[in-house]
């Protein structure tokens, strides 16, 4: 009987650290950071990587002697836009910056690139979006702007006309934190 006893406490106990070591296990999946790259780019000693964590989308930016300021505000997967195979970027020496990159997101299925004249003869399997933000870099700095343009239909591998690539190198919070009086 004292046996018995011994066995059935034990069986307690087992059970017990059972149930605390599932939960630990829970919480720590829960709390898990799934992360998934979907782009990256490197120019002038940046490293820049998109990220998904969830239905949020991330920048990941590795940036010796610069500070990085601001967030992608646009619904993941998130690309780079490219042309030709290469990521885009312009420079724009009038407001300090050395490099304009835009991130394509809030992608789109079949049904809307059919709207946007996708027919049965295109590759449906393009990366397509209706949201663009940019990336700015400057000398100290590299700023994930504020702006963002909606409603534009663009795909990741076919890239930008220049002028949004301008048009987000200019606005109100470049003049800002540019040295130029003129944009102080």
């Amino acid at each position: 009987l004292f046996f018995v006893g011994i066995l059935l406490a034990s069986c307690k106990n087992d059970a017990k650290t059972s149930k605390v070591e599932d939960q630990k296990e829970n919480t720590t999946q829960e709390n898990k950071k799934i992360l998934k790259v979907t782009d990256t780019f490197s120019v002038d000693g940046i490293n820049f990587k998109l990220l998904q964590n969830g239905d949020q989308a991330e920048i990941k930016i590795e940036a010796k002697d610069r500070i990085v300021k601001g967030n992608i505000k646009l619904s993941p997967p998130c690309y780079f836009l490219k042309r030709y195979g290469k990521v885009q970027s312009f420079a724009y020496p009038d407001v300090k910056v050395t490099h304009t990159l835009v991130v394509l997101g809030d992608t789109v299925g079949a049904d809307t690139k059919k709207y946007f004249g996708f027919n049965e003869n295109d590759d449906f399997s393009r990366i397509c979006g209706e949201g663009i933000q940019g990336i700015l870099i400057k000398k100290d700095s590299v700023i994930v702007t504020e702006r963002v343009l909606e409603e534009i239909f663009t795909c990741a591998d076919s890239g930008s006309d220049e002028k949004n690539f301008w048009d987000f190198a200019h606005t109100r919070e470049t003049y800002k934190q540019s040295r130029n009086p003129k944009y102080r």
